[in-house]
């Protein structure tokens, strides 16, 4: 090259090389979490104010302005670009960055093009690719979704804890063994004294006026029923600790502080997720009287109530959002739609890999403890429920010594794992817990799909079952999901999939591109082409599950269900575990 050549080269491109250098040493002093945070506390919601209100549904962010939104995807978009080396590119990139920041038709289809910019990908290395794939969780994870809908106001009850006087209560719910729901509702302050029918005062308002829809009783008290446990709230709350797994908020009446520090070291904690269920806050308090409670459950009232009752006095509530129906009312009211079906298996095993991915096993899944918000009939929210049997401690893990019988395997022994039902106590014996949830899944994906769960019935025992003799599912069903349940009912643990990995084959098949699914094609895609696709579906989510005033309409291409999915999905992106559903999905 000529003097004259190098020197007008230096003179073009040198200036640009300066300031790229420059822009990377700025970013390189703030990871993207704390630019966000920085955005979250300075930039709060026009109009926003400190009343408690139900806001309204709508397919979009909850508690995220558009100017968070945008800074959320600036700040993912700047330190993808920052990985690209090839300076030549400089323009092209930044008029890619503002077609994807300022209103183009196909935004996610510009990002992919950022990553082709140099010529020959973002990256090389496989720990940069992680590199990216981390900080597109932590900017996902930054989206504060409207899956649970409702609010409890902390401040209302930051010093006098929340009790039964400050709930009004409409007609049941359900009843089981342990307990009885009611639809309920934090009572307004002039609801708390409502003239009673014969003209004296209380906290029950008139029957025959009640409206104790969804909408104006959008929450579900559970009362759990107190028969051996004294009447002491520390002692409630550590006998029934397991039932609170998911809860964000704990009152009591009196020495929370101490029990909250005995549970911390006992108990793993379950951060919120959108297939398990929105559980506002947990009390102790005296057990009331409610109505249909001499009817549905007199044996559990104390004597004060009913002089043949065996309860005790004081109980556990659990404060939790009201849901439409049990997955087994839904499927069994009508054969949900293919795309339903999917839709809700994908959900069932996204919230068991959140489960293990914190160490705890469910181990009583069974379709009446799976509930749904059907706000959208053919895309339905599937939640996790009912933790009383479930496996939490931190001593434990997923495993258990077995020594003897007394030691407790689980709730519904038909959908209890064959590693589990079959173990027999001793010295050296354990309960492997790891993947059980994931086999009862397998079983609950026949009712999904609108059949009778196998295992329900006599010719087929879960303790003895031949894997050849499992039933096919419909014929539409698709041909990879089929033998995604039939891997996840082996009777061997070892050779069924890893939870996260399972939930990634439903979400490959859902969103990934078609020719990685062709059967026949050896060649799996590579790094660089799985993170052009992670990218595609973070901008996805980023640019098209924005903000729409409140309203209920949809936002995007998608249902709110399918974006509330693919968020969770790239929430715990890593590209081994999707590699590891390609490899598999190819093999199969």
């Amino acid at each position: 090259m000529s003097i004259r050549a190098f020197g007008t080269r230096l003179f073009r491109h040198g200036q640009t090389y300066v300031k790229l250098l420059c822009k990377r040493d700025i970013n390189t002093k703030c990871n993207i979490a704390e630019k966000i945070n920085v955005v979250q506390q300075s930039a709060p919601l026009q109009g926003a104010s400190n009343s408690r209100q139900v806001i309204p549904r709508a397919f979009a962010l909850r508690n995220v302005g558009l100017q968070v939104g945008l800074h959320a995807r600036r700040i993912l978009i700047d330190n993808v670009l920052n990985r690209v080396t090839n300076t030549l590119a400089a323009e092209l990139r930044k008029k890619a960055a503002r077609r994807i920041m300022y209103g183009d038709s196909g935004p996610f289809f510009a990002l992919v093009g950022v990553s082709l910019a140099s010529g020959t990908g973002i990256l090389t290395k496989e720990e940069e690719l992680e590199g990216v794939c981390w900080e597109i969780r932590e900017a996902i994870s930054k989206i504060k979704w409207k899956y649970q809908d409702i609010e409890i106001d902390e401040n209302r009850f930051e010093n006098d804890p929340i009790t039964v006087k400050d709930l009004s209560f409409a007609k049941p719910i359900a009843k089981g063994a342990n307990a009885v729901v009611y639809s309920a509702k934090i009572a307004e302050k002039q609801e708390e004294r409502v003239e009673m029918v014969d003209g004296s005062f209380g906290l029950v308002e008139k029957r025959a006026k009640i409206d104790d829809s969804i909408d104006k009783y959008p929450l579900a008290v559970k009362m759990m029923f107190n028969y051996d446990i004294q009447s002491n709230a520390m002692a409630i709350l550590r006998a029934m600790y397991k039932e609170t797994i998911p809860a964000r908020m704990y009152y009591s009446n009196i020495g929370i502080s101490d029990w909250e520090l005995d549970l911390s070291e006992r108990k793993k904690h379950l951060p919120p997720h959108p297939n398990v269920v929105a559980m506002y806050s947990v009390f102790t308090d005296y057990v009331p009287e409610l109505k249909g409670a001499r009817g549905l459950y007199p044996a559990a009232l104390p004597s004060r109530i009913y002089p043949d009752g065996e309860g005790r006095n004081m109980s556990l509530f659990l404060i939790m959002k009201r849901y439409n129906c049990s997955l087994q009312d839904f499927v069994s009211s009508s054969p949900p739609a293919m795309r339903t079906s999917i839709l809700l298996l994908a959900q069932l095993l996204e919230g068991i890999a959140h489960l293990v991915a914190h160490g705890i096993a469910h181990r009583d899944l069974k379709s009446d403890n799976l509930l749904l918000d059907t706000s959208e009939s053919h895309a339905p929210i599937l939640v996790i429920t009912d933790f009383g049997c479930c496996l939490a401690d931190k001593s434990s893990s997923l495993s258990i010594a077995y020594a003897n019988h007394e030691i407790d395997k689980g709730g519904n022994s038909a959908l209890m794992a064959p590693e589990i039902i079959n173990q027999s106590p001793g010295t050296f014996s354990v309960l492997n817990y790891a993947k059980s949830d994931l086999w009862a899944a397998g079983a609950i994906g026949y009712e999904i799909f609108g059949q009778v769960n196998p295992f329900y019935q006599k010719n087929l025992r879960n303790t003895d079952y031949k894997e050849e003799d499992l039933p096919d599912l419909p014929s539409d069903a698709p041909a990879l999901l089929k033998a995604l349940i039939k891997n996840i009912l082996k009777r061997n643990p070892s050779k069924r999939l890893d939870p996260e990995v399972a939930a990634n084959v439903c979400q490959l098949y859902l969103w990934a591109p078609s020719s990685w699914l062709k059967p026949g094609i050896f060649k799996l895609p590579t790094s660089a082409e799985i993170l052009q696709w992670l990218l595609s579906l973070t901008t996805k989510v980023l640019c098209e599950g924005r903000l729409n005033g409140g309203g209920a309409h949809q936002t995007g291409r998608r249902t709110y269900t399918e974006y509330l999915l693919i968020s969770s999905f790239l929430i715990r992106a890593r590209l081994a575990n999707i590699k590891a559903a390609l490899s598999w999905i190819h093999s199969n």
